[in-house]
């Protein structure tokens, strides 16, 4: 904004002066924050990405429940402390999982968030997933057949005896599950290195 003033004086000698003034008055906008209905990215959910980890967070919701519908929800200690490393795999990937699909369908790592490094750590985040669930996979298979415990007919679960041991049908099942939920992490891994550009692009042209 641009402000002028004139001022006309008399000097000694009889004469007028005008005097000319400019002011001269910047304003800096600041960003604000406003709860509004933005963009969204509505083929997201319905293509691959978006379809793993739909898979991805049901698997883990199931997972959790196998676990502690035999000895309840833990915590377990001794030899069983593999299942309380697992619920606590599988409810943190669940969360993270459900933050990453949020995001991408709002399109927040193009707006509000865009100062996070999305890709990196989206990559990173399935990669360790699914090196973790391959790993605990095999430990659920070992609890699953009861070999654990001293005194193998104890075990409080129906199944088949094999070698004096029960085999814990909920927990071989979660076995399956989590080794299944490793490669579902390995393959969205692949896809989000392959789509890295394609996807970035795709949601900037939507938004803009």
């Amino acid at each position: 904004m641009e402000r002028r003033e004139v001022y006309t004086t008399q000097q000694p000698d009889g004469t007028y002066v005008t005097t000319t003034t400019r002011e001269q008055t910047k304003y800096k906008e600041q960003s604000v924050w406003s709860c509004a209905r933005g963009p969204t990215d509505k083929n997201y959910c319905m293509g691959p990405l978006g379809l793993l980890r739909i898979c991805q967070i049901f698997l883990c919701v199931v997972i959790v429940c196998l676990i502690t519908s035999v000895f309840g929800p833990g915590p377990f200690k001794g030899v069983l402390f593999g299942q309380t490393i697992l619920l606590t795999a599988a409810s943190v990937a669940m969360l993270l999982t459900f933050i990453f699909l949020i995001a991408y369908f709002f399109t927040l790592h193009l707006t509000h968030l865009d100062f996070f490094c999305w890709r990196e750590a989206d990559l990173t985040f399935n990669i360790v997933c699914s090196i973790l669930f391959v790993i605990l996979s095999i430990v659920e298979a070992y609890y699953s057949t009861g070999s654990w415990s001293n005194n193998c007919n104890d075990i409080g679960s129906d199944g088949i005896i094999h070698n004096g041991c029960r085999i814990i049908y909920e927990w071989a099942f979660a076995s399956f599950l989590t080794f299944l939920l490793a490669i579902l992490y390995a393959a969205t891994a692949w896809l989000s290195h392959q789509n890295r550009h394609s996807l970035h692009n795709r949601s900037r042209d939507e938004l803009y």
